[in-house]
């Protein structure tokens, strides 16, 4: 999938994509990790049954399947949601929201990775004793609208929490967008 590929159905599905297996699989690792006991319980079975032609379950041994799995689809829908954008409508002109994400990247140390007309894409370096691997801040612009995602960062380990950091970074870049548009409308009702 081509870049411009990514841009247009992230923007379609106002869902971050993940480009290649690799990152789906760091970002959705936890589903992975759980899903491994209950696959390997059913190949042990099903060895079983080719083998010997029968194979029978032991006490608790379907609960060591059916828990693990019931929270893989948890954390499956978890992380899916993750991907899903903050949207913010602006009539900020491509200068004035640049200047905006600049001030935001600057007070909350992001480390620009891109930056095009259409996109922008930061990540955060924490210390060792910041609870977080980083995460990864993706800025889609189209029209009048922003596109803004924040996940722990997928070229590192998988990491389901980011201690509200995620949340940080969407919230205050739409804030400041917020804001920044607020200024440059009228109040309404005066003349």
């Amino acid at each position: 999938m081509t870049n411009e590929a990514i841009y247009n159905k992230s923007i379609e599905t106002q869902e971050l994509q993940l480009p290649g297996l690799g990152l789906k699989l760091t970002h959705y690792g936890i589903v992975v990790f759980l899903l491994f006991s209950p696959l390997m319980t059913i190949v042990f079975h099903l060895t079983d049954y080719f083998s010997y032609g029968y194979t029978y379950f032991k006490d608790g041994e379907l609960w060591f399947a059916f828990l693990p799995s019931a929270l893989a689809v948890i954390f499956y829908f978890i992380q899916k949601k993750r991907l899903k954008f903050k949207i913010v409508q602006t009539t900020l002109s491509a200068q004035q929201l640049k200047e905006v994400i600049s001030e935001v990247s600057k007070n909350l140390k992001w480390v620009p990775m891109s930056s095009s007309e259409k996109t922008y894409v930061a990540k955060t370096f924490p210390g060792f004793f910041s609870g977080s691997w980083g995460e990864q801040i993706t800025v889609l612009f189209h029209e009048n609208t922003v596109f803004i995602n924040s996940i722990c960062d997928p070229d590192k380990r998988p990491s389901v929490v980011s201690w509200g950091r995620n949340s940080e970074n969407e919230n205050t870049l739409a804030d400041k967008i917020n804001e920044a548009t607020n200024k440059l409308t009228p109040a309404a009702g005066l003349h």
